[in-house]
């Protein structure tokens, strides 16, 4: 039996054992009103730099960023002030900001996908310092005492503070300190939401919340892998069926780009030739399921959007592992799942016909996912191996927390998407087989 079917016979085990008896807007509490807008330094993007007052003052600020792994150069993301304005060797002092490295790093905002590690580069006179946690960062500021610390202060935290028009954002002195509007998604997946967060922001940089509510919610869709550096952009519809089909036509389209990135990452890596083109296949499937997804869509009402896919450096083959045992090897397989319970109990007669074909389809790419897992492992080193086990594991939980939440029920009834107590079945009996699917 080849891994395929291997992994294929596993899922329908888990389908068959969750087969028990079947039986957003934005107008909330939180008054924006008061607060004022947040600096961009680029269209879109918060300056994190632009009116800090740091306890002692600094010629240059350089604010850097990277992603993990040795083969991911840094890149400069904002700067302040004058290089070397006052240091008795201007040469001496340019050599040591650009030698400023870092292997740690902070972030800035929440992560959701990939998590660029970020080191502030502060030139004053002579010295040059490399600030690489959080902790070094609010101590090298002292009190906060302007907007932008305050936005800093929160952004350190976790929380994405909004310079544009496309979330709240913003910022106001009270007394003790500041208040920041910020956001989260609070819900990755079924549905995906964002949460609104008014933020207190002490003198002394500690950050607590006040009031939260979600802002937005779309009938997200826990569809499969997610591609690499996919910006979440909300369907629409004139239905609640109508606006998932469109959402999930767009990461199908999504993961068009995601296969063609992998297949050239397994070329690049020199992995066996049957995977590279499994990786292609799995590509060609992908662009019959957006068609698809996108012709129901369009007949429920929906207007798919073309997915926003930022482009990624070149990934480590590590990198490439620990994004798979999240995302294929549980996300996929888990979506594959999702496939097979539509393809039985969609009330849409259109819908259920559409999903038994891409059932098939994900089923194998859950398949090459585990392969892909298995090829890569024996390259890794021990604590890589670790790493990936552990994105894994997270993987698993994320995906069990969200079957708690379950779809709207239209998208039970017509979809066939499984209600809470049916998706909590399924993510645990997927939890349980991963032995016997890493064994494929």
């Amino acid at each position: 039996m080849d891994s395929s079917d291997h992994v294929g016979g596993v899922l329908r085990r888990v389908l068959a054992l969750s087969l028990a008896p079947v039986a957003a807007g934005t107008c909330g509490s939180i008054d924006a009103g008061g607060f004022e807008p947040v600096a961009c330094r680029a269209i879109g993007e918060t300056s994190y730099l632009d009116g800090l007052k740091p306890r002692v003052a600094a010629d240059y600020l350089e604010l850097r960023a990277r992603l993990r792994g040795a083969s991911h150069a840094p890149h400069t993301i904002e700067t302040s002030g004058t290089r070397c304005a006052r240091a008795t060797d201007p040469a001496a002092c340019e050599a040591k900001i650009a030698a400023s490295s870092s292997t740690d790093g902070f972030a800035l905002g929440q992560c959701v996908q990939l998590c660029p590690q970020n080191v502030l580069i502060v030139s004053a006179r002579d010295d040059v310092d490399t600030l690489s946690s959080k902790e070094e960062i609010k101590a090298w500021l002292g009190r906060v005492d302007s907007p932008t610390e305050a936005v800093l202060a929160a952004a350190l935290e976790g929380y994405d503070v909004s310079c544009g028009d496309d979330l709240p954002g913003g910022v106001r002195r009270v007394d003790g300190g500041y208040e920041v509007l910020a956001t989260r998604l609070t819900s990755l997946c079924a549905p995906v939401e964002t949460t609104l967060y008014v933020l207190h922001v002490s003198a002394d940089g500690d950050v607590g919340e006040l009031a939260s509510e979600v802002i937005r919610s779309t009938a997200g869709a826990c569809i499969g892998r997610r591609a690499p550096g996919l910006v979440e952009r909300a369907a629409s519809g004139a239905t609640v069926l109508g606006a998932w089909l469109a959402q999930v036509a767009q990461l199908e389209a999504a993961s068009v780009r995601a296969f063609d990135v992998l297949r050239r990452e397994l070329v690049h890596h020199g992995a066996p030739r049957p995977l590279i083109e499994r990786a292609g296949a799995a590509r060609r499937d992908e662009v019959r399921h957006a068609r698809a997804m996108g012709a129901l869509a369009v007949r429920h009402g929906g207007r798919p959007r073309a997915p926003r896919v930022e482009p990624q450096p070149p990934r480590s083959l590590e990198e490439i592992a620990v994004e798979n045992a999240a995302e294929g090897c549980v996300r996929e397989t888990f979506g594959a799942l999702v496939g097979m319970w539509q393809a039985r109990f969609a009330g849409d007669r259109a819908v259920r016909r559409v999903m038994q074909g891409i059932a098939r389809d994900e089923a194998r790419h859950a398949s090459l996912a585990w392969a892909l897992d298995r090829w890569a492992r024996a390259q890794l080193s021990p604590a890589a191996r670790r790493r990936a086990d552990e994105a894994r594991r997270l993987a698993l939980d994320e995906i069990a927390a969200e079957a708690r939440r379950g779809p709207p029920p239209d998208l039970v009834r017509w979809a066939g998407l499984p209600g809470p107590r049916a998706a909590r079945r399924l993510a645990t009996h997927l939890a349980r087989s991963v032995p016997a699917l890493a064994a494929a």
